[in-house]
């Protein structure tokens, strides 16, 4: 009887279980369903018809600020389905799938494609503590597809273009930007919803290391001996060496955390040497991909001194995996579109879009480290007027403040004696002034002894706690009462990380630094952006600044890439972590060219280094932002000798040529398009296409593969497939699905031109709003149908915002070979009601430069009414 009543409740609990596995209850809310998990409760959130935000929450722990998704739209439509497998949430253009046996889910398109799933198992939420603050341990793991190109996570030096299966940890320090934000070849975007410290694809076995040699004390260097050549250990480092066995051949994933920032990573793994990069900074972090035999392996890692390596590792397989280890919730959103546009687009929509710049700042930006008084920046700018270079932004770096402390917003009187005087000469020279502003002012200053007394410092730090909304205010009044009420233009705010992961075991003002350490530039953005927009609406904001987070493009930020490398290496990498960064959903971004950190005197002769910093340039040129700098370097163009200056300024008169397609795409940018391409955003069915890290679209029509080795007099380029190409220089047409051989003088960059593109050219210029835009050239290239929007606004406000702008559409029918331009839309102050329009074509009979002098074109008079015209 016992063993009945036994055998009964068993089979009772079975039943139970087996219940309690499979079937789900929903609850059904106005904007969301609710599913009770293991892990909490489960919200599945429609905010658009193709974003879904995926929400497991605990009962006890919430995140009261949202820092990223601010923009509150309307419910989309969405119907929910249920039957005994699954319930499933279907808005207009994603069905997401709940499996009641695993509770993991599946995504798929309004055709019905799955084009993402979760791993059953994959979902991990555990209850932990940050300095005795409760919080989740989130882990989520996806399935990723064979073929699947990743791209995205902000702004990396490791030379990692195509992320699937690398290894990375998601920290702020200089040179490297952390964003979850992951952009996929199969359409769809994941933002990865924490503001701390995230783990891309986490390697959990670690391999002893043993230090070997210490050569901290001496004077000596010793060898170490691989395949690739004898490697130097010197005296300020430390050689590591490790064991390691793996049970089964294939690919691995190799992971370097040295702890802090150092100078050198050097990994070898059985003689061959797999990770070798050095720079006067480094992030803390470098993943590598392996392949590995089964059985035992050893490993030598040479580092600083003062570090303690750790190197893990993993088989790789297909899977995609964030983790965060203090979190409020387990916390995504999934994007779908068409393309990489209608991902972004949408992104923006709901994290906030990026707002114009002024039309200045699309100009050339001359920087160095640094110019030491006001009559030094006016003299500069001058000699630039004198030698015919283009400029609109000449910038002042850091220690202008002199006496006043270290970081401190104010001018040195005895170098700066009159700010608004010198400040109004560079404006009367038609420049415009950016000054470097930290956030770390002296704490024995007297602004900082005020920021002190109010508790305004994070404890036990030099850094600024904005994450109190009075510090931001603070901050903006001495920046207004000391630098804008002068006249300053733009702002150049390093060290916005805060400086090298500074957040890691402080308490601010929100709680616990590890919960926001990924979110501290996001929040001194929107204190200058906010303080000055509260000032005037008259002078758009432009913040350049070293960090940023996600959501930050709706504060009007650039980035740059921090304290690189001036070597072709360090060249090679920043094209790569900049196609990464702009899928982000960051559009604006530039890198110091030539390098921060430069071969020393040696760099105004040596003509290996001038051919770098000519390529460099060049690439310059096609970023979004086209800015010089370098440490303790005079960067002017004339320092590297004529030829240099010349190859300088014919890039510098391209670009301003370009300024009215430069202009009109910020204006797509602004509605959620981005300017600098990869391939993936244009060509994503184009296997071959998504394999090229160095070339990119620079907006719709131009292909830029910049040089990127030493020594190339012929390059090659592949012009991706069903598309007619021109070679930009000579007007040559080429057919797409192939590879092909181009020249590369030292003074051009391989420039491709797509067919049916329009391309408006403007006046020579020396500044960007020298001359009006009242003579255009118009080149049409021949063999596709195109349009082009020429945008147009008052240049320097926020009237935009409001309807004051113009846009003048041509259209291009090439089967009859009939250009519209079409009736003009809208008007602003200042506007152009009567213009020229010079138009030309490009085509396989005619083929021409479109700077050339020597070709014709059709004189057009346009007073804003629609004109056909037969080319």
């Amino acid at each position: 009887m016992k063993l009945k009543i036994w055998c009964i409740s068993v089979l009772i609990t079975i039943i139970f279980i087996s219940c309690k596995n499979t079937l789900q209850s929903y609850s059904l809310l106005k904007d969301r369903i609710t599913i009770p998990v293991k892990e909490g409760v489960l919200n599945i959130i429609p905010l658009t018809d193709n974003a879904i935000r995926i929400q497991t929450n605990h009962k006890d722990i919430r995140e009261e600020e949202e820092l990223i998704l601010v923009n509150k739209l309307e419910v989309p439509d969405f119907q929910v389905y249920e039957n005994k497998e699954e319930i499933l949430l279907k808005t207009k253009k994603i069905t997401v799938s709940f499996n009641k046996q695993t509770s993991s889910l599946n995504y798929e398109d309004n055709q019905g494609k799955l084009f993402l799933s979760e791993k059953p198992e994959g979902k991990k939420v555990l209850l932990d503590s940050i300095q005795g603050y409760p919080c989740l341990n989130v882990t989520q793991s996806f399935n990723s597809l064979e073929n699947e190109y990743l791209f995205g996570l902000g702004q990396f030096q490791d030379g990692h273009y195509n992320l699937k299966n690398i290894s990375r940890k998601l920290t702020q320090v200089n040179s490297q930007i952390a964003i979850p934000f992951l952009y996929s070849s199969e359409g769809y975007g994941i933002l990865w919803h924490q503001y701390g410290l995230t783990e891309f694809n986490p390697n959990d076995k670690f391999i002893p290391l043993t230090e070997s040699i210490n050569n901290s004390d001496t004077n000596t260097e010793v060898d170490v001996t691989t395949t690739s050549g004898t490697q130097k250990v010197s005296q300020s480092e430390v050689l590591f060496t490790g064991l390691f066995t793996v049970q089964e051949e294939g690919q691995y994933s190799l992971m370097l955390d040295l702890g802090d920032m150092d100078s050198r990573y050097f990994v070898v793994v059985d003689g061959t040497t797999v990770i070798n990069q050095s720079n006067l900074w480094l992030p803390p972090t470098v993943s590598k991909l392996v392949y590995l035999n089964s059985g035992k392996h050893t490993v030598q890692v040479v580092c600083s001194s003062k570090n303690k390596p750790k190197l893990s590792f993993r088989k790789t397989d297909n899977t995609t995996t964030f983790r965060s280890p203090n979190a409020k919730a387990l916390d995504y959103v999934v994007f779908k579109g068409i393309n990489s546009d209608e991902v972004i687009g949408t992104y923006r929509k709901v994290s906030g879009h990026a707002p114009m710049l002024p039309l200045w700042a699309y100009g050339f930006w001359q920087c160095r480290e640094r110019y030491t008084s006001s009559e030094h920046l006016i003299n500069t700018v001058k000699a630039f007027r004198g030698k015919d270079l283009p400029v609109d932004v000449i910038v002042q770096d850091w220690q202008y403040w002199g006496n006043n402390g270290w970081g401190v917003p104010q001018f040195d009187s005895l170098r700066y004696p009159n700010p608004s005087g010198f400040i109004k000469e560079l404006h009367d020279l038609n420049a415009h002034f950016a000054i470097s502003i930290w956030s770390n002012p002296d704490k024995n200053s007297t602004i900082g002894k005020a920021y002190e007394q109010n508790k305004m410092y994070i404890p036990k730090t030099k850094w600024l706690d904005y994450f109190n909304s009075e510090t931001g205010k603070n901050y903006w009044k001495t920046l207004n009462d000391n630098l804008f009420v002068h006249g300053v233009d733009a702002w150049w705010m390093d060290a916005t990380e805060p400086e090298n992961d500074a957040l890691t075991g402080t308490l601010t003002y929100q709680g616990p630094g590890d919960f926001y350490r990924l979110t501290y530039p996001l929040y001194v953005s929107k204190s200058v952006y906010n303080g000055q927009q509260e000032i005037t609406r008259d002078k758009r904001v432009t913040i350049l600044t070293r960090s940023a987070f996600a959501g930050q493009q709706r504060y009007g930020t650039i980035n740059w890439s921090g304290d690189i490398a001036g070597t072709w290496d360090g060249f090679k990498r920043q094209i790569i972590s900049g196609m990464n960064f702009t899928l982000t959903g960051m559009p604006y971004w530039t890198t110091d060219i030539g390098g921060f950190f430069r071969p020393g005197g040696s760099q105004y002769i040596d003509e290996n280094y001038h051919e770098l910093l000519t390529r460099w340039f060049q690439w310059g040129a096609f970023s979004t932002i086209f800015r010089m700098h370098g440490y303790q370097s005079e960067t002017e163009p004339w320092k590297y000798g004529s030829r240099v200056e010349q190859n300088m300024r014919k890039m510098l008169n391209l670009r301003y040529s370009l300024m009215p397609y430069i202009y009109s795409h910020a204006w797509k940018m602004n509605q959620g398009s981005t300017m600098m391409r990869p391939m993936v955003m244009d060509f994503q069915d184009d296997d071959e296409a998504l394999k090229n890290p160095y070339q990119y679209m620079f907006g719709q029509s131009l292909l830029v593969a910049p040089v990127v080795e030493p020594g190339v007099k012929k390059g090659e380029v592949y012009l991706p497939k069903d598309i007619t190409w021109y070679n930009f220089w000579t007007g040559d047409s080429f057919l797409g699905g192939k590879t092909t051989t181009v020249e590369t003088p030292l003074n051009q960059i391989p420039l491709f031109v797509k067919a049916g593109a329009i391309i408006p050219f403007g006046p020579k210029v020396q500044y960007a709003n020298e001359k009006p835009w009242d003579s255009i050239e118009i080149v049409v290239y021949e063999g596709a149908h195109g349009e082009f929007n020429l945008y147009e606004d008052e240049g320097d406000n926020y009237n935009y915002e409001t309807g004051k702008k113009s846009i003048i559409k041509f259209s291009w029918d090439d089967t009859n070979k009939m250009l519209t331009i079409n009736q003009r839309e809208g008007s602003f102050k200042g506007m152009l009601e009567k213009r020229h329009f010079k138009i030309s074509k490009v085509s396989k009979e005619e083929k021409i430069n479109p700077l050339s002098s020597k070709k014709n074109f059709k004189l057009v008079s346009y007073d804003g009414k629609e004109i056909k015209l037969k080319l």
